[in-house]
């Protein structure tokens, strides 16, 4: 069955185990199986399956980093997609030998998750390294407790002045009543994309 007109990217879950221990408050993946890892021949049949190539796709966990052949899931990907492939993570493992091979296999685009200041300060490092391979590297910061109010202010300053763009996922200016959040913000809103997901 082809791939509806609709769609316009892939989400590819390499595995679901994590090296974030206790649970990031915004994780959705509760099991952290670690022997749950998607073969590279089931992901050929699937997108064999899927009949046409997309625009883009995303990988991501549990933590893909963990994988030790990563390198290899992007290459695949990268030959199923027509633009962009973009790896979420947190950024603990990333080294530059590793973005090195990433960059080289076919990535595109890194996106940090972080839900904290202190999170971010304790990734920054990573976050500059990804940039040097691959300049489109973000920041996303998913909604919890701890990225709420004023806190979101403050990490945002943070990024936007080490020169990255971020990604708030979720309304969290609505869900927290925060109804003159932008007028606090050293920033501007490059889009809305309707799901509630909004660039700075």
């Amino acid at each position: 069955m082809p791939i509806k007109p609709q769609f316009f990217r892939y989400r590819i879950i390499t595995n679901l185990w994590c090296n974030m221990q206790p649970n990031c408050y915004f994780c959705y993946q509760p099991n952290k199986n670690p022997k749950l890892i998607l073969g590279m021949d089931l992901m050929s049949e699937t997108f064999r399956r899927c009949g046409r190539k997309m625009k883009r796709a995303t990988i991501m966990g549990g933590e893909s980093t963990i994988l030790p052949n990563l390198h290899e899931y992007i290459a695949l990907t990268k030959a199923n997609v027509e633009e962009d492939v973009c790896l979420v993570t947190n950024g603990i493992l990333l080294n530059e030998e590793r973005i090195a091979r990433y960059a080289e296999a076919g990535l595109t685009e890194v996106a940090i998750s972080i839900s904290s200041l202190e999170m971010y300060m304790a990734r920054r490092e990573q976050a500059f390294m990804c940039r040097k391979y691959i300049p489109n590297t973000r920041i996303n910061i998913p909604k919890c407790n701890e990225s709420n109010g004023e806190n979101l202010v403050q990490i945002l300053k943070q990024i936007l002045n080490d020169g990255f763009y971020a990604v708030v996922c979720e309304d969290l200016m609505g869900r927290y009543g925060e109804f003159d959040f932008e007028e606090r913000l050293p920033a501007t809103k490059i889009k809305d994309d309707g799901c509630n997901f909004f660039d700075y």
